[in-house]
């Protein structure tokens, strides 16, 4: 669970039940925004979510994800993509595919600087392609004391659009704790609008390791009142030189299954114990 400590070759397999206002969208998030807190990214996902979180670990990885959705009866392959990270640089690509047929790629560029006590990150997107357009998460991450971790990040500033829908900035306050010696770390955020007079969602989250390589992790998105928007519930299975993780994104109600996604990692650092 010591972010300082690296970790050898791993696999990670990442299954992902989305709720149906994700497969609504025109932009689909990347695999780990669907069920990672900014406090939670440590390794190459961390270009996605946080990307102070690429100093928190030095390694090198090289990475593949596919997610499959369900509409309407029928299902179809709506999101894949690649990484590459190394060290403390790291590279992304997604390709997005509609109904009807069309699809977008998207990249991601990011940078992280400092360690586990500070950490400044840079993430530079192009949607739609290198000549789409354009925005930067920017991030800061800070370990105040070995139980309470502390995270700001400046998501999608320059607002893109993508297929003439308009994608707004939000700042996302969050914070980490840290208990039981590393055992139990639990989050929460806030997805705020760039002017903070208005909160769009909460969400929070938790991640128990109950044995040798083995933890449960559960997160949870909710309206500004606390109604329920989505759950990701999910396990992983780690050693020194692999790691697995299967997440499932319910709706509200729980009550239906509306994507399955998976991704692959093979990383390259010294060994550490499982995180998510």
């Amino acid at each position: 669970m010591n972010p300082r400590t690296g970790f050898g070759v791993a696999a990670t397999l990442v299954l992902v039940i989305a709720c149906p206002r994700h497969a609504a969208a025109q932009l689909y998030p990347a695999l780990p925004q669907r069920y990672l807190l900014t406090t939670d990214a440590f390794d190459g996902r961390a270009v996605w979510v946080n990307p102070a979180g690429l100093a928190r670990r030095v390694e090198a990885s090289l990475g593949a994800d596919a997610t499959i959705e369900r509409r309407s009866g029928s299902t179809h392959l709506a999101q894949f993509g690649a990484s590459v990270r190394s060290r403390n640089l790291a590279f992304a690509w997604v390709h997005d595919r509609y109904t009807g047929g069309s699809g977008a790629n998207n990249f991601a560029l990011g940078v992280g600087l400092g360690d586990e006590a500070l950490s400044l990150g840079a993430t530079r997107r192009w949607y739609g392609g290198p000549s789409g357009d354009k925005a930067w998460d920017l991030a800061v991450r800070a370990r105040l004391t070995p139980l309470l971790d502390l995270s700001l990040v400046w998501r999608n500033a320059g607002s893109p659009t993508v297929r003439n829908i308009p994608y707004g900035a939000s700042i996302i306050p969050a914070a980490g704790f840290h208990l039981l010696e590393g055992r139990i770390v639990a989050g929460i955020e806030g997805d705020l609008t760039t002017t903070l007079g208005k909160l769009n969602e909460i969400r929070a989250g938790a991640t128990c390791i109950v044995g040798t390589g083995v933890a449960i992790s559960l997160r949870g998105e909710f309206s500004p009142r606390f109604a329920r928007r989505g759950f990701a519930i999910g396990i992983t299975l780690g050693s020194a030189r692999s790691r697995s993780t299967l997440v499932t994104l319910l709706p509200a109600g729980a009550n239906s299954i509306e994507t399955i996604g998976g991704s692959t990692a093979l990383v390259a650092a010294e060994p550490v114990s499982v995180r998510r």
